[in-house]
């Protein structure tokens, strides 16, 4: 089976993956499964933070960490493309917000 090349735009790369796994399940109940996937891949990249870090029971590398975060990023992008968002300029309008606020109130006294 020839495979075309994988987008590097992250935005591509989502509506890509949402396109093949259409392909390989059912459409009902889509967008659950989707936003099920997106808690399970940040609860892998706790995991991993927690084994790295020494709040486990067993060791876990950097690496792991790094590649659990990617995990949790390409599938937010999926995500998103399952509902609907452009989730580049969701981020790009929440950021301009964010540097709306004041970053640290000062501590009184």
């Amino acid at each position: 089976m020839p495979s075309d090349p994988l987008p590097t735009e992250p935005s591509a790369l989502g509506a890509v993956i949402a396109e093949r796994l259409r392909a390989h399940f059912p459409p009902d109940n889509e967008r659950d499964r989707q936003v099920m996937a997106l808690a399970e891949e940040v609860g892998e990249f706790v995991g991993a933070y927690r084994r790295w870090s020494g709040n486990a029971r067993r060791t876990g590398s950097f690496d792991e960490v790094r590649d659990e975060l990617a995990d949790v990023v390409i599938t937010a992008y999926v995500t998103a493309a399952v509902l609907d968002i452009d989730l580049d300029e969701a981020v790009g309008a929440k950021a301009a917000k964010i540097f709306t606020r004041g970053w640290r109130d000062e501590p009184a006294g």
